[in-house]
């Protein structure tokens, strides 16, 4: 998450989201699969982030890429709508218009205005500078609430 908050193109969403789920480290090989572990985190009444829950995120592509690729993905969730679509069942997954956006660490001065598509706006950030080849399709999303 630190990566993403030191890019200035997504520091709106971290203001004005309602929440976030992370995925720091995420791999994708060859065959087109891959996954990673994340925590998801919304502010509460009193305006601080916490983190409320933990999610899986399986990733499968059609078709062959080459070699394994490594990015950090968040997905920010406009409202409590939005965030009770992601984890009020066992596994959530994008519709067919949702948009991933890549971003890069040289974007750092610019502000993304893309927008929310069903309340989340989900961005890639790739690791060593490499281009992510992913889609919302495809991913695959099991919500865990942290036991209170």
């Amino acid at each position: 998450m630190e990566e993403f908050k030191s890019q200035g193109l997504v520091n709106k969403y971290f203001e004005n989201s309602y929440g976030w789920a992370a995925f720091p480290k995420v791999g994708k090989a060859i065959i087109g699969v891959g996954g990673a572990d994340g925590q998801v985190y919304i502010k509460n009444e009193r305006g601080e982030v916490e983190q409320i829950g933990k999610s899986k995120l399986a990733l499968v592509s059609g078709g062959w890429s080459l070699g394994i690729t490594f990015f950090s993905e968040i997905i920010f969730f406009e409202n409590e709508e939005a965030f009770h679509r992601f984890n009020d069942r066992k596994t959530f997954e994008f519709d067919d218009d949702a948009k991933v956006h890549e971003i890069h660490a040289d974007e750092t001065d610019q502000q993304a205005d893309f927008g929310y598509h069903n309340g989340m706006a989900t961005f890639v950030l790739p690791k060593k500078g490499e281009t992510v080849d992913v889609s919302a399709q495809g991913q695959k999303f099991f919500y865990q609430a942290l036991a209170t």
